[in-house]
């Protein structure tokens, strides 16, 4: 069974998410990541060490992203793998495997937090879903 387009529309997701995250910061005049590690440096003292575990949690899904969607493009083994370890962090960090999940949410004006919450359960069961499922199917 002939399935790499399952990796390819994974990648493309995490594409979207990464050029969304550098337009949304460059557009503000930032820098991705250098400006929230500054930003964390001078804030990270009156937030205390829960600060400090979301930054961490943050920056590793982020890199995570960048280096799934390669794999993902690349239709490595280890793409699941990556992938599987991500779902946590994405649920704790709010940030969909279903990248124009929140965008599309923030155009229509959804503003429910029930909804949105469902929409990123939903985007990580699917994703969790599919690469399984496509995984089983391969060994077959």
């Amino acid at each position: 069974m002939r399935s790499g387009w399952l990796y390819m529309f994974w990648g493309g997701m995490d594409l979207f998410y990464v050029v969304r995250f550098c337009y949304l910061n460059v557009s503000r005049g930032n820098v991705p990541l250098y400006t929230d590690v500054q930003s964390f440096i001078l804030l990270s003292s009156e937030h205390g060490v829960a600060s400090l575990v979301f930054f961490l949690l943050g920056i590793v899904l982020n890199v995570s992203i960048a280096f799934s969607m390669l794999l993902f493009f690349l239709n490595s083994r280890a793409a699941p793998y990556v992938a599987y370890a991500q779902i946590p962090l994405r649920i704790i960090l709010t940030i969909p495997s279903l990248s124009f999940l929140f965008w599309a949410s923030k155009v229509t004006g959804m503003t429910s937090a029930t909804l949105v919450l469902g929409l990123l359960l939903l985007s990580e069961i699917i994703k969790f879903c599919t690469i399984y499922f496509r995984e089983r199917l391969r060994l077959i």
